[in-house]
């Protein structure tokens, strides 16, 4: 009986470490403008995400179109450390730090230089990987503005 309860904790205890890793976000992720909630944001075309995750490490590029305008481009190269990495954004440069909530999460937090722009951001993947939900909030010299996107692995 001592046996079977230590193979039966053994097995519990490999399975709990398997399920704690984290979620890889590697891919091409396409945002899904329909499902997404704008609220008082302009509501963009397309975004198409690069993303290049290898556990902290992260590169995350991506380009943004708006009706009428050219196509901007965004991105970090960094980790999921609480470090601060140099990021460019359309409207400035600046620095962005992840930390790691939990096996699907990630809260990020964008700053510009002069602190006029700081963005957050809680990024949740689906437990099958499939969608990732961004929950973002801006606060800038316009106001707040708070919007989700919901991009979908292509």
């Amino acid at each position: 009986m001592r046996r079977l309860f230590e193979i039966v904790s053994a097995v519990l205890l490999l399975g709990g470490l398997c399920a704690a890793q984290p979620a890889n976000i590697s891919g091409n992720w396409q945002l899904n403008v329909s499902r997404s909630k704008w609220g008082n944001v302009n509501k963009p075309v397309s975004v198409m995400l690069t993303i290049e995750h290898q556990e902290p490490k992260l590169s995350y590029h991506g380009t943004v179109q708006y009706a009428n305008e050219e196509e901007r481009d965004f991105g970090f190269s960094g980790a999921i450390d609480g470090k601060p990495y140099a990021m460019s954004r359309s409207f400035g440069n600046g620095e962005i730090v992840l930390v790691r909530v939990n096996d699907r999460t990630i809260d990020s937090t964008f700053r510009t230089p002069d602190g006029n722009y700081v963005e957050t951001a809680r990024t949740i993947v689906s437990r099958d990987g499939s969608v990732m939900e961004r929950r973002l909030k801006l606060v800038s010299p316009e106001g707040t503005k708070r919007w989700t996107e919901i991009y979908e692995r292509r």
